[in-house]
């Protein structure tokens, strides 16, 4: 049945009044922990990123209560229920640290020779988006991040055209049962003389604080130095530094843009630190780098997408060499396709040692880090998740090393980096609940998302 304008504006209303969405209810995920409740993983080569662990053979990880309660062999099983680990991969969920989830539903509208540009297409599209379609949108994207593995998103939204539209980001992010950062953005036709809606942030930062506990949190999204004047970008840093949010944007993307000199504008005024994440940093020079390395500010790589949009060739081997933070994003899936981090990670791989003629520029673990305990260390979460560590949350996937394509196994990071895809992916554990199991994403209905999801592009791309 085809959905009309006024019954997406209504579904926008619903949204507004906290109610439930159609699907919405089979996209719920489990809820959480509860007391006594736990998980035991058997026998598996478990990637802990934890340098004082390393990697295990044949060991077991009980999950208690949402948390990582012990690591050794032959642990026993009371009470628990078991995952067989045998020929599977344990590592961390990953991380991604910027996803666009807003326009998931535009899935590989990328531009094609002779049509109108990615930037152009986007702001003439986001103009057709409700609350309830960008509610739809980021369903769509956290249910394929849960199944490729991700346990961690921040969802960088640069489409809030009113304070609804923040609600019903959040409504889909606190229903995932996975950890996420809202970047707080701005509408993507905002004037660039317009400030942010700086009062509806303050009213959803207090919301998060007193109901979020620790799984999700905000973020400023701005347009910064390349899109906005001074007056407008340094009201923006100084309005997250007020209220200790941290704060992400779009910098030296091509090199026409990097003539403004961003970085060094935020490093003029001292604005450059350790909340601050600079996103592609593609044209980034060496005077960009050292000023990211003095200051503790991070950069964010995208590969796939900032290759298909005519970015350039992410510098991965330079910001590696600089020691700098680094971690990795989906970005769009207009754009990239799909979310797959392993493609993520092997393309920063390919990429540092094809841009250097030196194959051990950078090894499968380097990347790996950055797509586990180096990301989780630069959102201030290293301490409760990015590694299978006794004590922090349990955040992990399983791989079947058994599959094809798969095995032998003589190096598990470089077979997850190298080898591994979405479908490898068996289990899921967000928050020590199974999200994924036996390859099925548990609570949707992925026919009813579907359903939606057409109906939802037909009526963004209709004339």
């Amino acid at each position: 049945m085809e959905i009309d304008r006024r019954q997406f504006v209504h579904l926008g209303s619903l949204i507004t009044a906290g109610l439930i969405l159609p699907g919405a209810a089979a996209a719920a995920p489990p809820s959480s922990p509860s007391q006594g409740s736990s998980l035991l993983i058997q026998n598996a080569t478990v990637i802990t990123m934890d340098p004082k662990l390393g990697d295990l053979e044949g060991f077991d990880v009980l999950i208690m209560n949402g948390t990582i309660r012990e690591i050794g062999k032959s642990l026993p099983a009371a009470g628990s229920e078991v995952l067989d680990g045998a020929g599977m991969i344990v590592l961390p969920g990953m991380i991604d640290t910027h996803w666009h989830l807003w326009n998931s539903l535009l899935r590989s509208s990328a531009p094609i020779p002779g049509g109108p540009a990615f930037f152009e297409t986007q702001q003439r599209t986001s103009k057709r988006f409700t609350p309830a379609l960008t509610e739809l949108s980021v369903r769509l994207g956290l249910a394929e991040a849960i199944n490729a593995g991700f346990t961690t998103v921040n969802s960088w939204s640069h489409n809030i055209r009113s304070p609804e539209f923040a609600q019903a980001e959040l409504k889909a992010l606190a229903a995932s049962g996975i950890g996420a950062r809202l970047w707080y953005g701005y509408a993507q036709d905002l004037p660039q003389t317009s400030p942010m809606d700086f009062a509806d942030i303050q009213r959803v930062s207090e919301h998060i604080q007193q109901t979020a506990r620790g799984r999700l949190d905000l973020g400023l999204a701005v347009r910064g130095p390349e899109r906005t004047g001074p007056e407008i970008w340094i009201e923006e840093f100084e309005f997250a530094a007020k209220h200790s949010l941290p704060i992400s944007t779009h910098i030296a993307v091509t090199k026409q843009m990097q003539k403004k000199r961003a970085i060094q504008q935020l490093a003029s005024r001292s604005l450059l630190l350790p909340k601050v994440q600079l996103v592609h940093a593609t044209h980034a020079d060496q005077q960009d780098l050292e000023s990211i390395r003095e200051s503790g500010a991070s950069v964010c790589l995208t590969p796939l997408t900032e290759m298909r949009v005519g970015y350039g060739l992410p510098p991965v081997a330079a910001l590696h060499l600089a020691k700098l933070p680094v971690s990795l994003g989906v970005d769009t899936l207009v754009l990239g396709g799909n979310a797959n981090p392993f493609m993520l990670m092997q393309t920063c791989l390919n990429l540092a040692i094809a841009t250097t003629g030196d194959e051990q520029t950078m090894t499968a673990r380097d990347v790996l880090h950055w797509a586990t305990q180096g990301a989780a260390d630069i959102m201030g979460w290293g301490d409760k998740t990015g590694s299978i560590t006794v004590g922090k949350r349990a955040d992990m996937i399983m791989i079947n090393a058994r599959n094809i394509g798969m095995f032998p196994v003589i190096d598990p990071a470089a077979t997850i980096v190298q080898s591994a895809s979405p479908a490898d992916v068996t289990n899921v554990i967000a928050n020590g609940r199974l999200v994924k199991r036996d390859g099925v994403l548990l609570g949707l209905d992925l026919h009813a998302l579907a359903e939606e999801a057409r109906e939802g592009v037909r009526h963004l791309l209709k004339s």
